[in-house]
């Protein structure tokens, strides 16, 4: 009986320890939550102060957005230019820095870009308003004398972030996997989209006949195949 009982002690014991562990854990766990919501409710002031000081906090998403881009103006609803969460375009029109925009002598908002590159990006995200996710818009395309600023405006505006304007090639992951096979072979250099079938074949004509009038000639092309399993 004795035995039973220093056993029931000991349980007992380990039991009583077992809850004062979790008793302070919860009490730790509460004093983090509670320092969390301090910290999130003091950026959520900062936010709405800074909001205040520098923008517009009725910034509607209907309204119509006057841009000089360049010389050239172009108007767009807030909505469409803001589409894209958490990019610089989206921080830009979103109205958060409304006050702090640079803008012409007709008050229109001022960007010093190349305007036919802009009125590319603009046209891509009027398509992406129409179409559906599961067939999105081709990236931007200009002439080739101004991709390169396009590409340019595109990664400062965090959009198309490949490079590649590709839709298999989807993001900076894919492209550096790309260059890494590349540089095993000695064969690394700038990427270019040359055919997409969706893009560039022909209606009524051969695949390969398309494929082969754009690969053919070109120095260390890659093919890459997307396949769907239904």
């Amino acid at each position: 009986m004795e035995e039973l009982s220093n056993t029931n002690s000991l349980l007992q014991a380990a039991l009583d320890n077992h809850e004062k562990h979790l008793s302070d854990q919860l009490a730790d766990l509460d004093g983090r939550e509670t320092s969390l919501t301090e910290r999130i409710n003091k950026l959520n002031k900062t936010k709405a102060d800074t909001a205040n000081d520098n923008g517009n906090v009725d910034a509607s998403p209907d309204a119509l957005i006057e841009i000089n881009a360049g010389g050239k103006q172009i108007v767009a609803k807030r909505s469409t230019l803001t589409q894209l969460k958490d990019t610089m375009l989206e921080a830009l029109f979103s109205g958060r820095w409304e006050k702090r925009l640079q803008r012409d002598k007709n008050g229109r908002i001022f960007l010093d870009v190349n305007s036919a590159c802009f009125q590319a990006i603009v046209d891509y995200l009027n398509e992406m308003t129409i179409s559906s996710e599961d067939n999105p818009p081709d990236c931007p395309s200009v002439d080739d004398e101004n991709k390169h600023i396009l590409q340019t405006q595109m990664e400062l505006f965090g959009l198309c972030g490949s490079g590649v304007d590709s839709k298999i090639v989807k993001d900076r992951d894919h492209v550096t996997l790309l260059h890494e096979w590349l540089g095993e072979e000695d064969q690394d250099g700038e990427l270019h989209l040359l055919y997409r079938y969706t893009r560039d074949r022909k209606k009524d004509s051969a695949f390969h006949g398309d494929f082969h009038s754009k690969c053919n000639d070109k120095e260390c092309t890659i093919v890459i195949i997307e396949t769907t399993c239904e």
